[in-house]
């Protein structure tokens, strides 16, 4: 498919919900104007509780999606939305669970596209614009 130097499959949207400290919802088209808008949040003058977190859900072109938490910290020097989904991606990827069935609620969820989530996670990572 996307492999192999092959184009990657792009993001459709972004959506994002701020969940904790002032309630705020985005709507981007790509991953780099979702990193605007949660920088914009974390240096908006608002005070950020230790908790401060936003649900994300990042639709892509052929309907795989990816939904989790990020969290919001005014100490960050650069947020890349990006940098964090694929983390979580390589731990989903590098477990042992077949299940997506999510059992944190800190634990991201994604598309079963593979075998399981690990081989889902594994083509995730290869095969989309992340």
């Amino acid at each position: 498919m996307a492999s192999n130097g092959c184009e990657k499959v792009d993001v459709s949207r972004v959506l994002i919900q701020r969940t904790k400290g002032l309630h705020s919802k985005a709507r981007v088209s790509s991953i780099q104007a979702a990193d605007m808008v949660l920088k914009n949040w974390a240096d908006d003058g608002m005070p950020i509780a230790e908790d401060d977190q936003c649900d994300v859900q990042v639709i892509f072109e052929d309907g795989f999606r990816y939904r989790g938490k990020f969290g919001l910290k005014r100490t960050d020097k650069r947020i890349s939305l990006a940098r964090h989904i694929r983390r979580q991606l390589t731990a989903l990827a590098a477990a042992k669970r077949c299940s997506n069935a999510s059992t944190a609620s800190e634990e991201p969820v994604i598309s079963l596209i593979g075998t399981d989530i690990a081989d889902s996670a594994r083509i995730a990572l290869d095969q989309y614009d992340i």
